[in-house]
């Protein structure tokens, strides 16, 4: 029909494909690719220190693995790839093959998402949607420099400032850290 246009629709599997022939970073959001800029120094710097910060509890506590921007297949057909900034998943849950194939998959029990200035809330929001649709249990939305929520699959939320504790008992039992301390020194 003359006038028609059609979306072309990806998978999963495209997804690796395509980034492995681009050699650039994307995400897959029903079934549409999102490519996903390189972060700024803030994000990156925000980003490893919790992953740090989870990785060592996890560690102490022999709970899980911790992963920065792995890729999680939260749905299919259309499917939905996204890679949290930083995630970790509950001990067991994951196996040796498919810690070598492309996306897990499976939702992470704990996401992490770091607003970049090209996001807006609104779209850290919908990934926490994304998210808790595939099972994660808690998703962690940060601010740089500010503040940061923890957001429940309930609806729950919690703001949290600087000088305010990230504790999760019921997800990640005994992990603490102060808000501050995930940013520059000014900061602290």
């Amino acid at each position: 029909m003359p006038g028609t246009t059609t979306k072309a629709i990806f998978t999963a599997e495209d997804l690796g494909a395509i980034q492995a022939a681009t050699g650039r970073d994307f995400e897959l959001v029903r079934g549409e690719l999102y490519e996903v800029t390189p972060p700024t120094g803030i994000h990156g710097y925000v980003q490893t220190r919790m992953a740090s910060h989870l990785m060592q509890w996890a560690d102490e506590h022999d709970a899980g693995d911790v992963f920065t921007e792995s890729g999680f297949k939260l749905q299919s057909d259309p499917d939905t790839v996204l890679g949290p900034d930083v995630s970790f998943v509950a001990k067991g849950r994951i196996t040796d093959e498919q810690m070598d194939r492309g996306s897990f998959p499976l939702g992470p029990d704990v996401a992490v998402e770091i607003r970049s200035p090209n996001d807006t809330w609104a779209h850290l929001e919908r990934k926490a949607q994304d998210y808790f649709g595939a099972g994660t249990k808690l998703v962690i939305l940060i601010e740089p420099r500010r503040f940061i929520e923890v957001l429940r699959p309930t609806g729950k939320r919690r703001r949290l400032g600087l000088d305010d504790v990230i504790e999760a008992n019921d997800m990640l039992p005994g992990f603490r850290c102060r808000v501050r301390n995930l940013f520059p020194k000014e900061n602290r």
